[in-house]
């Protein structure tokens, strides 16, 4: 969890956050702006109920970054310490490796001008999946805004410059849209964002806007590993099954012309899940398999028996592991909505991650019910997607009036209907598309 507190001195603080810390079974608490100077921070984090912590004391009345854990995460190492950010490197109880950066950026946009500097610079350094978080003092778009001042919030270009030119991306939100509130004014200064390799590392990491608490920032929750029940997918066909050797004879056995449309699409299709199971098999599973055996064949060759067969053999392999490679490309590029043919056949490492972002923009987590609680029961989200879909489609019954209406069409006759009826040859279409022209 990561929150800007606003302070730490109040008596019922600890309280809070020992309820916030047992309720959300928290591993990994970040407070920012705890104004607290190295002697009262160390006697207040003793109160909290964490094994292990870091800390950027306050300067002053403004500032100071928590970092609170406990055994959960195996092993935090600090490696800089920033008046605006802590950056860590994490190692979790499953070796999970990442680097993570808590920021708390100044509320100034001058105090905030060498902050992008050195974000930008720290990541030209980072190896490895990387997530920083906080309190950015900052909006991206627009719409991250909202106030009836004559002076309310405005871009930070600065922000919105590192953010374009940065290989992080927004990790979204479930619940409201804003994470700060004053008044008539309100905005997300509060995000969390990621690398690509942080994204792939954890695929259903999930990022919630909690309730406003005793602050005036609502706490940022990020749950690594949030599995959700799967939906039962449509049939989707697979551009990949069509690089494969035995599919033309799959089609023509399973596609029966003389069958009805429907009963014939249905069939089809179930084959099709079949075949893919039992055929085609899991690309992942396949090119690993290939790999023991090429690692095998080579083990093989250095001991010097039948050196000519295990030669043809992995020369095999090899054709049969590029196959592999172009179909995973095409699956990949098929699942990101891409022209692969743009980005490069091989460019595996591109799909994947826009597959993933794909996958996270397109999920559901929460809705807003009637009375405007947050729901995130997902039998309750399909009820009311349905009930939604059903009254807009849905039409009060009511008596029309008939329009008047005093054309008259001919009717076609036989001649006409029969040439209408008739197959299509190939003749024909070769004609039809002549017309086209290039």
């Amino acid at each position: 969890m990561i929150w800007n507190s606003r302070g730490t001195g109040t008596k019922t603080f600890p309280s809070l956050v020992q309820e916030l810390k047992k309720h959300f079974c928290l591993d990994f608490l970040a407070l920012l702006e705890t104004r607290s100077d190295k002697l009262k921070t160390e006697r207040r984090i003793g109160s909290l109920g964490f094994q292990e912590y870091t800390f950027i004391e306050a300067e002053g009345y403004s500032g100071g970054i928590w970092c609170l854990w406990n055994a959960g995460v195996r092993r935090v190492e600090v490696l800089e310490r920033h008046r605006q950010y802590l950056h860590l490197y994490i190692e979790t109880s499953r070796l999970e490796q990442w680097f993570m950066t808590i920021v708390y950026a100044s509320p100034h946009v001058m105090g905030r001008h060498n902050l992008w500097n050195a974000l930008q610079q720290l990541e030209s350094g980072i190896h490895g999946p990387w997530l920083l978080g906080g309190d950015f003092n900052a909006t991206i778009f627009q719409k991250e805004r909202r106030t009836t001042a004559v002076n309310g919030l405005s871009t930070d270009r600065e922000f919105s410059n590192w953010y374009e030119t940065s290989g992080v991306s927004d990790l979204g939100h479930v619940g409201p849209l804003f994470t700060w509130k004053r008044g008539n004014t309100e905005a997300r200064l509060d995000r969390v964002l990621a690398n690509d390799e942080w994204c792939r590392l954890f695929p259903n990491a999930r990022v919630s806007h909690l309730p406003f608490y005793k602050s005036d920032h609502r706490p940022l929750l990020v749950q690594l590993d949030f599995i959700t029940e799967r939906p039962k997918r449509p049939f989707r066909f697979i551009a990949a099954w069509v690089l494969h050797d035995d599919f033309k004879r799959f089609v023509t056995d399973n596609w029966k012309t003389e069958r009805e449309w429907k009963q014939n699409l249905h069939q089809f299709t179930h084959e099709c899940c079949r075949w893919n199971k039992n055929v085609f098999g899991h690309i992942e599973g396949r090119k690993n398999k290939l790999l023991r055996r090429m690692d095998g064949v080579n083990k093989a060759l250095e001991r010097g028996r039948n050196k000519g067969h295990y030669e043809d053999l992995l020369a095999q392999l090899w054709k049969d592991f590029e196959e592999v490679l172009v179909q995973e490309s095409l699956l990949w590029a098929q699942k990101a909505r891409v022209e692969w043919s743009v980005y490069g056949d091989r460019n595996t490492r591109l799909f994947h991650s826009r597959a993933n972002k794909r996958r996270k923009a397109n999920r559901i987590d929460a809705i807003r019910i009637d009375g405007g609680e947050w729901c995130h029961d997902l039998e309750v989200i399909k009820q009311e997607a349905t009930r939604f879909f059903a009254s807009l489609f849905t039409e009060e019954a009511r008596v029309r009036a008939e329009l008047p209406c005093e054309l008259t069409y001919p009717t076609i006759d036989e001649v006409s209907l029969q040439i209408c009826d008739r197959p299509i040859d190939a003749v024909e279409i070769k004609n039809a598309l002549l017309v086209w022209g290039p």
